[in-house]
């Protein structure tokens, strides 16, 4: 599907990605998923296969927490950027009580021993185990939680000063679930913004990345990270965010992600790995039925919509028959989940997931991948 990808280029270039869909969707000819979802997942399988296990768990949530904040951050071959991190960490001057929970997933190089060198200090608790993976890494600290908000570190990235404060304050100020600040990249030593927030409480502003941001404690009771996954975080637009019941957005930067070559989203292109997005979709979609109350729903749908989106744009690098295949199956979870329809708002902010709702329904690939890339 590189034509599609190749006029994605020139609209985007010159502004005219809209022109180019209303245009493309009345000359194509429209082509209806027919699989049944059982036959999509034999495709798809043959590509790649589901790996992954489920979200559900029961974790030990103190009544009467320690601290304030916990910080989660797992390790794995971070031998690099390791101590950077713990310094961004423990050098935090704050009034609020934090703790930081280290866990070694199997690393291979120094990180053990850089690890090692912070075991006495009163901020750090090391985790050792058998290399099983960040999810399995962050279910690890999240079995017994010991503070009224948790927070997700990586370890090459980087807290800036001031980032336990500004969030946490915010969280009580605002009994918040969840409370997120804006993103900025770095090398080390430049920093570039990637997501900037202004002061909001619209949960639809949350962004996808598991950290720059604190939860309450209570929403991870009985939800975890589903291991063997690629897009892990998935969990947070499909259940967290609709778990919530008031979420915050600040202004402040309150994380430094470190963009790198061995980055998973910077090897996506053909890659079939992507069909994870399907995996982990069905795979957390009836837990996110089961436990969020039916009228947020319309939170699940959206998300559910949202992933549809993103997974369409990276798609196109992949041949047509798992394209399809991918749809066809989306739209059997889509019938099966949502069987009565909920409205998707039409204006320009969900123009993209309007149009998307309307091709599942009408199981429209068409319309459907036109949308993803061009809207």
């Amino acid at each position: 599907m590189q034509w599609l990808n190749n006029i994605r280029q020139i609209g985007r270039a010159t502004h005219t990605c809209r022109v180019w869909y209303q245009v493309l969707k009345m000359v194509l000819p429209h082509q209806t998923a027919k699989l049944t979802i059982e036959e999509a997942e034999r495709i798809m399988t043959k590509r790649y296969a589901d790996q992954g296990s489920s979200c559900k768990k029961d974790n030990r949530i103190a009544v009467q927490p320690e601290y304030d904040l916990e910080m989660i951050v797992p390790v794995f071959n971070a031998d690099k950027y390791l101590e950077a991190c713990i310094e961004s960490i423990t050098s935090q001057v704050t009034d609020y009580r934090f703790h930081a929970t280290f866990i070694n997933d199997g690393s291979t190089d120094k990180s053990a021993d850089i690890l090692k060198q912070h075991e006495h200090d009163e901020h750090i608790t090391i985790i050792t185990q058998e290399n099983r993976g960040v999810s399995a890494a962050r279910n690890q600290a999240l079995a017994h939680i010991n503070a009224r908000y948790v927070m997700f570190v990586d370890a090459d990235d980087l807290l800036p000063q001031n980032a336990i404060s500004f969030l946490m304050e915010k969280a009580y100020e605002w009994n918040a679930d969840v409370v997120e600040g804006s993103i900025e990249t770095t090398d080390g030593t430049i920093q570039k913004p990637l997501i900037m927030h202004t002061d909001d409480n619209d949960v639809r502003q949350l962004s996808g990345y598991v950290c720059s941001k604190v939860f309450a404690a209570r929403l991870f009771e009985h939800i975890g990270f589903p291991e063997h996954y690629r897009y892990e975080d998935t969990i947070l637009s499909l259940i967290l965010y609709p778990m919530a019941n008031k979420t915050a957005t600040i202004s402040e930067t309150t994380y430094l992600y470190r963009q790198h070559e061995s980055s998973f989203t910077s090897n996506e292109q053909g890659n079939y790995a992507i069909l994870d997005a399907y995996w982990v979709v069905r795979q957390l979609i009836g837990t996110a039925i089961e436990m969020i109350d039916s009228e947020r729903h319309y939170l699940v749908y959206e998300a559910f919509l949202q992933g549809m989106k993103l997974s369409g744009s990276r798609m196109i690098s992949l041949d047509k028959d798992t394209c399809m295949a991918y749809f066809a199956a989306m739209c059997e979870l889509a019938k099966r989940y949502f069987p009565s329809h909920i409205p998707i708002p039409t204006d320009k902010t969900h123009k993209a997931l309007a149009a998307i709702d309307e091709a599942v329904r009408n199981k429209d690939f068409t319309k459907y991948i036109l949308a993803c890339n061009l809207l």
